[in-house]
């Protein structure tokens, strides 16, 4: 193996989830930093892998960051993991990796298991839509609700809790009077649950006794607001100033336009 900082994914769940290539990264570094030691002693034990750990968040940066680089320097093997999955998706490391990228230290990518790519798989949704991942949404209903707004024509991935959960199923009923969610529990593990909800039956689930890992996906159809309609003479202006493309990305979530129907209204109000 080559020195340098190892990202290592580790099971969302099942530990038998883990790849030949993650087991022989971690029983040769001579370091491994985790997001939660505790949690991480039950993958190690399980695989007899010995090698020292620490705990890293991304509150140990400023403390940490210099030890870690120096260790680096000096050619040495070390791996980050986070409690589940592939570090850095909603887990700590993004200010770890940007600060050794810039002093030159390699890093390499160890792929596994991911709660993002089951929740894509899982969903069902057979649209045609993309899919955006949000992560885990802001505490504050109404910053919940402006990022669904933002990204209301994909579908979304959501990571969330079991005390956020509701939250996040209200902001949804706020912005879409349609809408399907379909809420993953415990990925992988032996109590397993896909949960379908949309706006028929939302009012019948108790989102109180739905606990553990959870990750929700989320196709919004309808608005529940009354869309703005598109004066030519805004249409005109906008695309004279910026062109038709830039125009369409300013003006599509807002008006919920299509981009075949905008390029057509654009391009008539450009013949009259």
């Amino acid at each position: 193996m080559k020195p340098g900082l190892y990202l290592v994914a580790t099971p969302i769940g099942n530990l038998d989830d883990i790849t030949i290539r993650a087991l022989n990264v971690l029983k040769n570094s001579e370091i491994i930093f985790c997001e939660n030691t505790n949690n991480s002693k039950k993958l190690f034990k399980q695989y007899s892998i010995d090698t020292k750990y620490y705990k890293y968040t991304d509150h140990d940066f400023d403390k940490k960051k210099n030890e870690i680089l120096l260790n680096l320097k000096q050619k040495k093997i070390i791996s980050l993991i986070s409690d589940s999955g592939s570090p850095l998706i909603s887990d700590p490391g993004n200010q770890l990796i940007n600060f050794l990228y810039q002093n030159n230290i390699k890093i390499f990518s160890i792929p596994g298991p991911s709660a993002l790519i089951s929740g894509i798989q899982l969903s069902g949704f057979l649209n045609k839509k993309f899919f955006s991942f949000l992560g885990f949404l802001p505490k504050k209903t109404s910053q919940k609700i402006s990022i669904l707004k933002a990204h209301f024509n994909n579908n979304l991935v959501i990571y969330t809790t079991k005390q956020q959960l509701e939250k996040d199923i209200k902001a949804v009923v706020a912005v879409a009077e349609k809408f399907e969610i379909i809420i993953l529990k415990e990925l992988t593990k032996i109590f397993e649950k896909r949960i379908y909800i949309s706006h028929e039956n939302y009012k019948n689930i108790d989102f109180k006794i739905i606990k553990g890992e959870l990750v929700i996906v989320v196709n919004l159809i309808s608005s529940t607001q009354k869309q703005k309609e598109l004066e030519a003479e805004y249409v005109s202006k906008i695309v004279s100033e910026m062109g038709v493309k830039k125009a369409y990305q300013v003006i599509k979530t807002k008006y919920k336009i299509s981009r075949n129907k905008f390029y057509e209204m654009a391009i008539n109000l450009n013949n009259e």
